[in-house]
C-alpha cells in the first residue's frame, strides 16, 4: 500500500530518493525516531526541475487532480510522443528526478498527485482507494488525447508509485500499453505492514505520520503550515506544488482545507487480514493483489522488480508472477536496497555498487518499452540475483528446475541434521531486547539501505541451530520453510526465524527471515486464498484463528521470505529463532515474559526445509 516511506525510491540517480528521505524525516511525528544512517546525511540533495506545464485536471465528480508535464525538449513536442505516467502521493514535483533519462529518450513525463494527497483536491480516507483507482482511467484517457501524444501511455513507479502503476494495469484503459513496477507491495498487509500477522509499528507510525503531515501541508513540529499561513507554503515545496494559474496559492490552500486524512492509528488495532481499520478499509483494499482479476483480464505487459533485501518485495514480485500465469511479465529480483541504487548483499560488505548497474537498469527498462512499442512479445521470465555469487540467473518457472527440498532437523544439542533425533526438547527464554539493527530489509523502506553485519553478537540473544559444514557448493533458491513443534509460556507468542550462514572463520552472514504470530498458524488451502502466497500458506483471516494455550504443544509451520544464495563448501547453515525484533515490530506475548519449549524427535520433527540444488555456473535454464 504505500510502500514506503522510502518514498521515491525508484530513483535511478538517487537524488530524488535522498531529497524525499530528507523531506520525510522532516515530517516525522515527534514520537517516531528517524533513521540515523540516512543516505541524505552523506550525499548532496538536488533541486527538481520545474514542470513545463502544471494544471488541475477535473475528474468525473469535479475533484481536481494536480498534474505536471515534463516535455522531452522542455517544449510541447512537435512530433507525437509516448508518455510515462507516475502517480504519486509524495509530491509530483519531486518525481522528475527519477525520469530525466526517459525524458531525454523522448518520453513526456506526466507526474500526478493522487486524489487527496499533497496538492490535489479531495479527502484521503484511504490510500489507493476506489476513487483514486477510477481516476486512473480518466487520467490515462486524458493524456492519450493530447495533441502531442502518440496515444501510448506507460505506467511506472517505485514503492507507492509501483503500486499505482500495478493497479493501472488492471484498468480498462486501452491507451495503457504496459507498466514498469519497481519494489511493489502486492499485498501491503503481508508484504509490509503486518508480515506474518505481526505489526510493523515502526513503519506504520513513521510512514503514516510523515505522509499525513505531507497531505495536510504541515511539518512535524507545526512550525510550517501552508493552510494557516500562506507564507509557509513555499518552504514546503516540492511536496506542495501549486499549478501554473495558482499564483496566489488560493487553490493549493483550498485543496488542503478539504483534506480528511486517515491516521496511522486507524490501522493500529488490526489483527486479521480481513479486519477493517477505523477508516472502513482493509489493507487488502489498498493492495494491487485485490485487483488481480483485472490484471489477468487486461493482460498488460509488466516488468516487475523486487529485492531479496527489501521487505517483502521479492515475495510480492513472485506472487504476481505465479498468480497471473498468462500475463506477459518479466521479473527482476536484485540484492539491492529499495531504491535500487545501493547494493546490499551481506556477503559483500562495503560494496555498494548496485547490480545491475544504474546504466544497465535504464537499458533493461528502456528495452522493455521498446519491445512493447515495436509489438515484440514479452517473454515470461524471472531474472534473479544470487546472494554470495555476484551473478544473475534466469528461469521461466518458480522454483527453478532441479530444486529439491532438503529437511534439516532441529535437536536439543542445537544442531541441524538430516534425520530427526530420538527425542528431547529445549527451553528458550525470549530476550525482548533482541533486534536486527538499523540497516535492514525493513529500514530500506524508509531510505536506510540494508547493511547486515556479522550477526554473531546478535545471535547471542537467540536460540540457534547449526548444520555440519557443507561438503559441496549448493544453490539455495526458493522459500525456506520452518516447522516447529513448540509450546509457549503465554497465549500470544510470535516467532521470528533467521536463516544465516556461518563462514569457516566464524562470521555469521544473514540470508533471509520469516515471521508469524502463532494465532495465525492454521494451514490454508491455497485454493481459498486471494492469490498465490507460496509454500506453507496461512489465510490470516479471523475465521481461521487458532487460540494458543500456554504450555500446550502446537505445530507452527511458516515460510521465510524467498531467497537465492550460493552456499559454499565448509560453510554451515544456521537457523536462529527469536521472539521479537524490537527495532521494527510490536511486542506481543501479552507483555509478559515469554519462553518457547521446542520439541524434537520422530513424533515432533521440528525441521528447517530448504529448496536446494547443486551449484552450477549456468545462468539460464
Amino acid at each position: 500500500m504505500l510502500f514506503f516511506s522510502g518514498l521515491l525510491k525508484h530513483s535511478l540517480t538517487g537524488a530524488s530518493l535522498l531529497a524525499l528521505s530528507a523531506l520525510v524525516a522532516c515530517n516525522l511525528p515527534a514520537d517516531v525516531t528517524a533513521p540515523t544512517h540516512s543516505a541524505s546525511e552523506t550525499q548532496p540533495e538536488q533541486t527538481p526541475a520545474r514542470a513545463d506545464k502544471a494544471y488541475y485536471l477535473p475528474m468525473r465528480d469535479g475533484t481536481k487532480i494536480a498534474v505536471n508535464l515534463y516535455y522531452p525538449t522542455r517544449e510541447i513536442p512537435t512530433e507525437p510522443a509516448p508518455t510515462i505516467l507516475v502517480q504519486t502521493r509524495y509530491g509530483r514535483a519531486l518525481m522528475i528526478q527519477a525520469y530525466e533519462r526517459f525524458r531525454d529518450d523522448g518520453y513526456v513525463i506526466a507526474s500526478v498527485d493522487t486524489r487527496g494527497s499533497t496538492s490535489s483536491f479531495g479527502p484521503r480516507r484511504v490510500d489507493v482507494g476506489p476513487e483514486e483507482v477510477e481516476d486512473m482511467d480518466e487520467i490515462i484517457a486524458h493524456l492519450a488525447a493530447q495533441p502531442w501524444s502518440n496515444g501510448t501511455i506507460f505506467a511506472q513507479g517505485t514503492s507507492y508509485m509501483a503500486d499505482t502503476a500495478d493497479v493501472a494495469t488492471s484498468r480498462p484503459a486501452p491507451a495503457l500499453k504496459g507498466a514498469i513496477v519497481r519494489e511493489v507491495d502486492f499485498d501491503v498487509f503481508l508484504n509490509l505492514f503486518f508480515p506474518g500477522g505481526v505489526a510493523n509499528d515502526w513503519f506504520l507510525q513513521g510512514w503514516g505520520g510523515a505522509t499525513k503531515n505531507m497531505d495536510e501541508g504541515v511539518n512535524a513540529d507545526g512550525s510550517l503550515n501552508c493552510l494557516a499561513r500562506v507564507e509557509d507554503c513555499a518552504a514546503l515545496w516540492p511536496v506542495l506544488d501549486p499549478v501554473d494559474d495558482d499564483t496566489d496559492l488560493t487553490l493549493l490552500r483550498e485543496a488542503l482545507a478539504g483534506r480528511d486524512r486517515w491516521a496511522p492509528d486507524d490501522y493500529a488495532d488490526l489483527v486479521y487480514f480481513d479486519d477493517k481499520g477505523r477508516n472502513g478499509y482493509t489493507f487488502f483494499d489498498s493492495s494491487p493483489s485485490s485487483h488481480l482479476e483485472g490484471i489477468k483480464e487486461q493482460l498488460k505487459p509488466a516488468q516487475i522488480w523486487g529485492s531479496w533485501m527489501d521487505a517483502g518485495t521479492a515475495r510480492a514480485a513472485l506472487s504476481r508472477y505465479l498468480s497471473a500465469p498468462d500475463v506477459p511479465m518479466n521479473i527482476w529480483i536484485t540484492g539491492n536496497d529499495h531504491s535500487n541504487v545501493t547494493f546490499a548483499d551481506p556477503r559483500f560488505p562495503g560494496d555498494q555498487e548496485p547490480r545491475p548497474s544504474i546504466d544497465d537498469q535504464h537499458e533493461i527498462m528502456s528495452g522493455f518499452y521498446d519491445q512493447i512499442s515495436n509489438d515484440e512479445p514479452i517473454a515470461r521470465e524471472i531474472n534473479y540475483y544470487v546472494l554470495g555469487a555476484d551473478t544473475f540467473k534466469q528461469s521461466s518457472t518458480w522454483p527453478p528446475i532441479g530444486i529439491e527440498t532438503t529437511s534439516m532437523y532441529l535437536s536439543a544439542d542445537r544442531s541441524l541434521s538430516d534425520a530427526p533425533p530420538e527425542g528431547g526438547s529445549l527451553v528458550y527464554d525470549v530476550d525482548f531486547s533482541a533486534n536486527t539493527g538499523e540497516t535492514t530489509r525493513w529500514s530500506t523502506q524508509f531510505g536506510v539501505a540494508p547493511a547486515y553485519a556479522d550477526r554473531r553478537d546478535a545471535d547471542e540473544k537467540l536460540v540457534v541451530f547449526d548444520s555440519a559444514p557443507l561438503e559441496s557448493a549448493m544453490e539455495l533458491v526458493g522459500d525456506p520453510v520452518l516447522t516447529l513443534f513448540v509450546s509457549s509460556a503465554t497465549n500470544d507468542p510470535v516467532f521470528h526465524a533467521y536463516l544465516e550462514v556461518v563462514l569457516p572463520d566464524g562470521t555469521v552472514s544473514y540470508v533471509t527471515e520469516g515471521i508469524i504470530r502463532a494465532i495465525h498458524r492454521a494451514s490454508a488451502d491455497p485454493a481459498t486464498l486471494p492469490y498465490e502466497m507460496g509454500p506453507a500458506p496461512h489465510s490470516f483471516r479471523k475465521e481461521d484463528m487458532l487460540p494458543v494455550t500456554p504450555g500446550e504443544l502446537m505445530k507452527v509451520e511458516f515460510a521465510l521470505n524467498p531467497v537465492a544464495a550460493r552456499l559454499n563448501p565448509g560453510e554451515r547453515v544456521r537457523l536462529a529463532i527469536a521472539g521479537t525484533d524490537t527495532a521494527y515490530f510490536r511486542r506481543y506475548s501479552e507483555g509478559k515474559p515469554e519462553a518457547f519449549t521446542i520439541s524434537f524427535g520422530p513424533q515432533t520433527p521440528s525441521a528447517l526445509t530448504l529448496p536446494l540444488r547443486p551449484w552450477s555456473d549456468i545462468d539460464t535454464e
